[in-house]
């Protein structure tokens, strides 16, 4: 999420390809879901892995400016945020309440003013769509200038310790508790709970100190390398299982068996990552585009469905689901790309990342842009 802002300090090569694989992995579950729907199926529990691509967003973007800025945070930290994250997380919020509100009014025939005024404000106020994530980075943008006043100070494997038994029991209360029956209770407990920062507070303490120590974060990951891949194997068959066997139903990467999976994942793939001598220029460019590809894909998703479910080869089929991810992809990054050329389209869209020129790959030896 820190694409545009990672000029402003040191860039860490390997977390394009982590970007890159966090941001597939949210629009390939998207695909699947829509071709496929909510149903207990082999697909569906493939997305249920899927989802670790989320909880890794908040990972890399802690991660970078914990690298970036160990000390303090410069002068223009918030200024930049608020014109390229934030506009464009407003912007969006009224862009899907605009288009959810004319879809309601023209084939249910609902108001549209009245579907319109109530989407956008609870998109921009609860984060009630695609952009939820954006309301919780801003959090954790408080949250680190915080841990550089006075959470450094402490021993970090408490300090992680801790992150992790809050953000257990947090999320065990939504996990296994029941729903209460009340309207607003309902919603906190279906969805709204993923707002608040202690849902995520383990993978942003774990990011600050990796990030704050990176290369004794480094040295870390080489010597595990084979426990690092054991425990991702062990702890991606946990939640299938937890699933298979109704314990845990819900398909999200708000459950607690799903926090010790997406972190030995996103170690997994940055591990991954510092094995490649060069990482192809494909993978830089879809995480220069990434942010582009978060807010627009649900969107071109959503138009392309229509064609294809009156087509019967693309309907329900591999086909489809490959067709609505790689054009999602391809629409999402034209867009951007467009949007960034006209002048003030940053602020709707957010800026473009850095990256290699198109006729070289990355070098993982560059540490400087």
């Amino acid at each position: 999420m820190e694409r545009g802002m990672m000029s402003e300090a040191k860039t860490i090569q390997e977390v394009f390809f982590l970007r890159c694989m966090a941001c597939l992995s949210i629009v390939l579950l998207h695909a699947i879901d829509r071709i496929y729907g909510h149903v207990n199926t082999v697909p569906e529990l493939i997305t249920l892995l899927l989802t670790f691509g989320t909880p890794a967003f908040v990972f890399i973007s802690e991660f970078v400016i914990s690298r970036s800025y160990p000390i303090h945070t410069p002068r223009k930290f918030w200024e930049k945020r608020l014109k390229y994250i934030l506009l464009p997380y407003v912007f969006f919020g009224i862009f899907y309440a605009l288009s959810k509100a004319i879809e309601d009014w023209l084939f249910q025939q609902a108001s549209f003013f009245q579907t319109f005024f109530t989407l956008v404000w609870r998109h921009l106020l609860i984060g009630d769509f695609q952009g939820y994530f954006i309301l919780i980075i801003f959090q954790f943008y408080l949250l680190h200038m915080l841990f550089q006043r006075y959470i450094h100070r402490f021993d970090p494997k408490w300090v992680i310790a801790i992150s992790l038994i809050v953000n257990i029991l947090y999320l065990g209360i939504f996990n296994f508790t029941e729903i209460p029956n009340t309207p607003v209770l309902q919603y906190i407990w279906l969805q709204g709970h993923w707002l608040l920062f202690l849902g995520w507070i383990f993978y942003f303490s774990v990011a600050y100190y990796c990030g704050r120590n990176y290369q004794r974060f480094i040295q870390w990951l080489v010597k595990r390398q084979f426990w690092i891949y054991l425990f991702t194997l062990i702890y991606s068959l946990i939640p299938l299982v937890l699933t298979y066997k109704d314990i845990l139903v819900v398909h999200s990467s708000k459950r607690i068996d799903m926090i010790f999976f997406t972190l030995s994942m996103i170690l997994t793939l940055y591990l991954l990552a510092h094995k490649i001598k060069n990482i192809p220029y494909s993978i830089v460019r879809i995480s220069k585009y990434s942010f582009g590809i978060y807010l627009l894909h649900p969107f071109f998703m959503g138009v392309m469905i229509i064609g294809i479910s009156k087509i019967p080869l693309l309907n329900h089929s591999m086909l489809g689901m490959i067709f609505l991810f790689i054009g999602s992809i391809g629409l999402s990054i034209i867009t951007t790309y467009l949007l960034n050329k006209v002048p003030g389209g940053a602020f709707f869209i957010g800026k473009i990342g850095i990256g290699s020129r198109p006729d070289k790959s990355v070098s993982l030896t560059q540490v400087n842009v």
